[in-house]
């Protein structure tokens, strides 16, 4: 299908009218329910020193030893990479593919964005001297989604999670590592 035919498909499913204005009905009783989530793994992955192509771009590649523990279990493996692209205003966008192999040899692809907000200029110079920024200190948020043709772990093509970041660090420790929480 090209995308012409794709937008005239949507014009006429649509109506025609593309940019009315939607207004979302009330839910019943009144309220959504809360978000609610459940524990799924930590990712905890070792990185190479970036590349940087760009002024404004940092790319990094994993070292041997990433896993994901918890509900899955799994190895990172290549290939795999976290693009970041640092914004305007010095906060950064994370663009990351990740192939994982589950314990039972199964394979995982794993995709997410996210943001670290520009961290004040103390933390970032000790983050740049080596030393290990641990959660709280920044913001750093990401959204894992999961893709599998494994009949095992088909459910993970259905949930949407949210990475807590936990630490980070440069030098010889360098690594991410967050929570992953499956959104309910």
């Amino acid at each position: 299908m090209t995308l012409t035919s794709l937008l005239r498909s949507a014009a006429w499913l649509f109506g025609g009218v593309l940019a009315a204005p939607i207004v979302p009905a009330a839910p019943a009783g009144g309220a959504l329910p809360p978000l609610r989530t459940e524990f799924l793994a930590t990712l905890i992955a070792p990185l190479h020193a970036p590349q940087a192509p760009s002024a404004n771009l940092l790319v990094f590649s994993p070292r041997a030893g990433g896993t994901l523990r918890g509900r899955i279990n799994a190895e990172v493996i290549d290939p795999t990479g976290d693009w970041v692209r640092v914004m305007p205003n010095g906060s950064m966008r994370i663009d990351v593919r990740m192939m994982a192999r589950l314990d039972d040899g199964e394979l995982l692809y794993v995709t997410y964005g996210g943001v670290l907000r520009k961290p004040d200029e103390a933390s970032w110079s000790r983050f740049m001297a080596g030393e290990r920024i641990d959660a709280p200190r920044w913001y750093y948020v990401v959204t894992p989604q999961f893709e599998t043709a494994s009949k095992k772990y088909a459910w993970l093509n259905d949930v949407q999670a949210l990475g807590r970041f936990l630490s980070i660090q440069t030098g010889e420790q360098a690594h991410v590592a967050f929570e992953l929480l499956e959104l309910k």
